[in-house]
Parts: C-alpha cells; structure tokens; sequence
C-alpha cells in the first residue's frame, strides 16, 4: 500500500537540527569512559584497528572528504569509530542494508574484530537519550542525512569544553552505542585481541540468527 501524497510532507523532516546559538555558552553532556574500558572496533584484516579518517593523501598531506556519519566536515581532523560492544560494531559494518536478508561470507570472512584501550579517559559528548535535548538535537543526528552530523563534529571538537569525540545510538540498533572519537594529540590507543571473524564463526552465526540474515557461501 503506498503512503497518500501528502504523507511526503507530513511531520518532521529527517534532517537533524544544527547546533543553536546558546550551546556556545553552555556545558556540555559528557560521558566519560576510562582507559581500562575495552571499545570494540570492526575492520578489514588486511587493516590496522587504529585509523582515524577520511585518510591523509601522503603526497598532498590533506585529508579526504567527509564520508562517514561524524567526519569533519571541514576535514580538519579524523575520526576513530569504535562501539561500545561488538555486536554495536558489527551491525554498524556488516548489517548496514537492512533489506538485504543475505551476507557475503567473503565479505565477513576478510573481516576481524579489536579492543581498543585508550590511554587516558575518554570524554564524549552524550548524543542520544536525554543528551540529545540538552544540546538542542535530536536522533535524526544519528539516522539522518549525514551533512547535520558533519557539521555538528566540526562544532563539539572546537567548542571549549574540548570533548574527545561523541556517544550515539546506533542507527541499525539504537540500543547499541558507538562512538565517534576525534583526532587529540595526546590521545592514543593500545590494542589487544584481534579475532578474525573466521575464528568467530559461532558468534557471527548466532549474532546472523537474531537479526534474521543468512550468510552466503561464497
């Protein structure tokens, strides 16, 4: 059944509000993560874990355009996406089609997981539940069109409460969290325990199961 034509206008827009004039002036809501926590962050194999981006062109030594939902839109700094448990990071990776019902085993299969220690606290900006409000946004930061988002990481890295990078709802599961971590010169992050998703095949299968997805043979 399609929508009626006035269903396209009706109720709110999608695209998320940009920051107001009055955040400048206020402090913002800080979710701190300490240095013993363990981030969970999916990447290819053939990849370090540790990678804040768009990359860096090594010959011009400028960044490349935003691409992902919290990139500087003005690219002047990267951005390390992490979640805060696997399951986060693997529905923000794998499941990012949610009307395609089949995974590519090649596709998981070049795939591994790592925890990420960070070695000092983490301060985040709390981009979802009672956060969103307190800043003057709300989800649609994190599920909308990803110019607003851009533009509000270029906000919070410069506002002067400094924070470290940004918690939000994942858009494909919101009751998972992920983080969007900014480029800081004194920030870095040891990692441990990378598991290649072959080595994971149990979990993966079971994770495909609660999401209802088949994964392919090939």
């Amino acid at each position: 059944m399609r929508p009626p034509p006035e269903a396209a206008t009706a109720g709110p827009s999608g695209v998320a509000p940009l920051p107001p004039p009055w955040l400048a002036r206020r402090s913002l809501p800080i979710v701190k993560i300490g240095p013993d926590t363990p981030l969970y962050r999916v990447h290819q194999l053939a990849h370090g874990a540790v990678h804040f981006g768009p990359a860096v062109d090594p010959v011009t030594g400028t960044r490349g355009p935003p691409t992902y939902r919290f990139d500087s839109l003005t690219s002047r700094f990267g951005v390390l996406y992490a979640a805060a448990q696997f399951e986060g990071a693997f529905v923000e990776t794998v499941l990012r089609n949610p009307q395609r019902r089949f995974v590519s085993r090649n596709y998981v299969d070049l795939r591994a997981v790592t925890e990420l220690r960070p070695n000092r606290e983490l301060r985040l900006v709390d981009l979802h539940g009672r956060g969103l409000s307190r800043v003057g946004t709300t989800n649609a930061v994190s599920t909308g069109p990803y110019g607003p988002s851009w533009a509000w990481s270029d906000y919070l890295w410069s506002h002067r409460d400094s924070p470290d990078g940004i918690a939000y709802a994942s858009r494909h599961n919101p009751q998972q969290i992920c983080f969007a971590i900014f480029e800081r010169t004194d920030l870095a992050f040891t990692t441990s325990a990378t598991t290649g998703f072959t080595e994971m095949s149990s979990i993966i299968a079971d994770l495909l199961r609660r999401y209802d997805k088949i994964m392919t043979r090939h």
